[in-house]
């Protein structure tokens, strides 16, 4: 072979080569660094990292259906919690306790009780998981925390001033807690007005002698009149704050109006921002009253963690379709991928997903999937 003709076979090799490995490279990812009002902020692009993928849920285990014993049958369940035994807590509005099932779904025990007494509370009340199965119960209107054991003995409380909303626990038994206030003195006419609430949110530990403020979030209001001598109605929006706690204790949060979450390091100062690009809905009953927006949120209430701290944000629905929709973001605010799923996520435990399940006949119950995601 000549020496002309080697070195046109040496570049085809070199051609080929190289093809194959810039073929077998993922092109990165064009999240955007940028700062924004003093804040680093990661601007995600519409298209999550990964891709998006389909959640194939396969049940495990139920709890919560069976008839006998009545007190095993759920009436209104709001929230779950399981525990490092796979033992599912269950706050039931409608009871007003906290029904507890074993790993398998059988019925153990009621905690709690309505009243005013120790271990007892009142609604609006939010609960979460201490270690060793403690379960500490945030009672909004008696204005007081109950620590419990997962039999339900009474451990120790305290109580606090002003209205907190909203109750998160991170893996060294920190207290987290949301005050929710006025951020104006109220002055109310016999029309319907937006009144600015502020959001503060407060860490504490199990004594509540150490409150410390982290930070406020601003955005949600409260559309309210006076009615009568003294009397006020209220009423909540769609447009709120969110927040979450990882097992850390890094908090998460914003307002739900806009695709944007801060993260915040234990001194409550903001390390960065982190959201993606994103066109909301438009609001089709917008009609210019109180309260109402042109468009609706971006996001629902809450944000879950997964076992990796990954962050699954529910995107706002304004329709009646059945699936939740899911963008999952990394503890560092990059846009992974967008799951859907055909029920809402309430908690991550031993790679298996919990859910609130809510039939159109029937009794509400507590289910044990498995998840499989499956490429769009």
């Amino acid at each position: 072979m000549s020496l002309r003709k080697q070195f046109l076979v040496f570049c085809l090799i070199l051609i080929a080569a190289s093809f194959v490995v810039l073929s077998g490279q993922k092109k990165s990812y064009p999240a955007v660094t940028a700062m924004k009002d003093g804040v680093k902020t990661i601007t995600n692009p519409e298209y999550p990292r990964d891709g998006r993928f389909i959640a194939k849920l396969t049940a495990e285990m139920s709890c919560g259906e069976e008839a006998k014993p009545e007190m095993a049958m759920l009436n209104k369940p709001l929230d779950l919690r399981v525990d490092d035994q796979g033992r599912v807590y269950v706050m039931d509005w409608g009871d007003v306790h906290i029904k507890v099932y074993d790993s398998q779904g059988r019925f153990l025990r009621t905690i709690g009780r309505k009243g005013q007494g120790p271990g007892e509370f009142d609604m609006p009340a939010f609960f979460d998981l201490m270690t060793g199965g403690k379960v500490c119960i945030l009672d909004g209107r008696q204005r007081r925390i109950t620590i419990l054991t997962s039999e339900g003995q009474y451990l120790s409380g305290f109580r606090f001033d002003g209205f907190f909303r909203t109750l998160a626990i991170d893996g060294q038994d920190r207290l987290f807690l949301a005050k929710y206030a006025a951020a104006e003195e109220l002055k109310l006419s016999t029309e319907f007005r937006e009144v600015p609430y502020i959001t503060s949110i407060f860490r504490t530990d199990a004594s509540g002698k150490e409150m410390v403020h982290l930070t406020d979030f601003l955005g949600e209001v409260q559309v309210m009149k006076a009615v009568g001598s003294g009397g006020i109605t209220s009423m909540g929006g769609l447009y709120i704050v969110i927040w979450g706690i990882n097992r850390q204790g890094k908090l998460y949060g914003g307002f739900n109006e806009i695709y944007r979450l801060g993260a915040y390091g234990s001194d409550g100062k903001i390390e960065f921002a982190f959201g993606r690009e994103f066109s909301p809905l438009k609001n089709s009953r917008y009609k210019g009253l109180p309260g109402q927006k042109f468009t609706m949120p971006a996001l629902t209430e809450k944000i879950v963690f997964d076992e990796m701290e990954n962050l699954w944000l529910e995107l706002y629905k304004d329709d009646a379709t059945k699936d939740f929709t899911y963008d999952v973001f990394s503890p560092e605010g990059i846009y992974l991928k967008q799951v859907r799923i055909n029920q809402r996520i309430f908690q991550f435990k031993n790679r298996k997903v919990y859910s609130i399940v809510l039939p159109e006949e029937g009794f509400p119950s507590i289910k044990r999937f498995l998840m499989e995601l499956v490429a769009e």
